[in-house]
């Protein structure tokens, strides 16, 4: 009972957190495409998150 207690949960929780990430996703792809001017400082900002993500 309680290892069944324990899957769910951890089910549970993995699915919120794949939710978590995938909204974070399209939310970092609005925000891109919203500052969409190809300035240089916008530009820095994404190579840089970029990077981040890389590592």
């Amino acid at each position: 009972m309680v290892e069944m207690i324990g899957l769910v949960t951890m089910g549970a929780l993995i699915g919120l957190l794949a939710w978590s990430m995938a909204g974070e996703s399209e939310s970092e792809k609005k925000r891109i495409s919203r500052s969409g001017d190809s300035s240089s400082a916008s530009n820095a900002i994404v190579s840089e998150t970029r990077i981040k993500r890389a590592a």
